[in-house]
């Protein structure tokens, strides 16, 4: 692709704030080819796009860390520390809010007509979550799905679903588990954008704040709401698709009978180990705190 011979990946390792503005490019790109392309439902087609703009790129990221991670077994004999992925985990998280940032810009500034074309299935799959009277009307979102313990397992098990889909498709894709990041950062922009809308509707006719003052206020709101549990959960994807990554290149390239196979398979493992720590986090914060801080 055009963009990434501009940025390779060891440009990108070196300044993964690079990562942001590609995100921000390849989710614009999306939308207006699929809007050309499948004007009648491009919503799938828009993560499947942006998901394809960036897959050649971040495949080449993750080859490249799996070789610097066998490259730093020879001198120093020890498996790498998590910390010494972070370049990679900062290049995940860029994309991320890139396609986020993207998604919800279009969410809250577009008219209804165009987002509902633009995100229908995003729409889809929320209602069915929390109903239509939770994403149309001024409920809680989240409401009755996290008042007990049954609901904290489901949250829990749907996460450890995601987690393990992150690992799967970077496993047999190479970085496929960026399909899963694309659609979790729409799923996040129409969850946030439908409430940062309705916060606006609300709160400009009670209080009357001026137009700077509400999307301020509303945008706030916002992200106070879905990132205090939704950051610890969205590392823990990040840290799956590195180690379903990082298990895809070293099972291409290494020979299994080399030692070194198996100590860079240990270090994916760390990798899922955290995540999986990280998602019964999150969990225990959207069921106990998030409620009670935002209210």
């Amino acid at each position: 692709m055009v963009l990434q011979s501009l940025v390779g990946p060891k440009r990108v390792k070196n300044k993964p704030i690079k990562s942001f503005f590609l995100g921000i490019i390849y989710a614009a790109i999306a939308l207006v080819l699929a809007y050309f392309i499948f004007p009648d439902d491009p919503s799938i087609s828009v993560i499947f796009l942006t998901t394809l703009a960036a897959l050649p790129l971040l495949i080449d990221v993750l080859t490249l860390e799996q070789e610097e991670e066998k490259d730093n077994l020879k001198e120093t004999k020890k498996r790498p520390l998590i910390k010494e992925h972070l370049d990679v985990f900062m290049i995940f998280t860029y994309m991320f809010f890139g396609f986020f940032i993207c998604y919800i810009a279009i969410y809250v500034t577009f008219p209804t007509e165009t987002v509902n074309l633009f995100f229908s299935k995003q729409i889809e799959t929320i209602i069915s979550i929390v109903g239509p009277g939770g994403f149309f009307a001024m409920p809680e979102i989240t409401g009755a799905l996290i008042t007990s313990e049954s609901a904290l397992r489901i949250i829990m098990i749907n996460n450890f679903k995601v987690l393990l889909f992150c690992v799967l498709f970077s496993f047999l894709y190479g970085a496929g588990a960026i399909f899963v990041l694309a659609w979790n950062a729409s799923i996040l922009a129409v969850a946030m954008g439908n409430f940062i809308k309705r916060e606006l509707a609300a709160f400009g006719e009670l209080i009357g704040f001026s137009g700077v003052q509400a999307y301020f206020y509303a945008g706030t709101f916002g992200i106070a709401r879905y990132m205090i549990h939704g950051l610890p959960e969205i590392a823990a994807y990040f840290l799956g698709a590195i180690a379903g990554g990082i298990i895809s290149a070293a099972v291409i390239k290494t020979d299994y009978k080399d030692p070194k196979f198996y100590d860079i398979i240990l270090d994916s493992l760390d990798l899922i180990a955290l995540a999986a720590l990280l998602i019964i986090i999150a969990a225990l914060i959207e069921v106990g705190i998030t409620p009670r801080v935002i209210s």
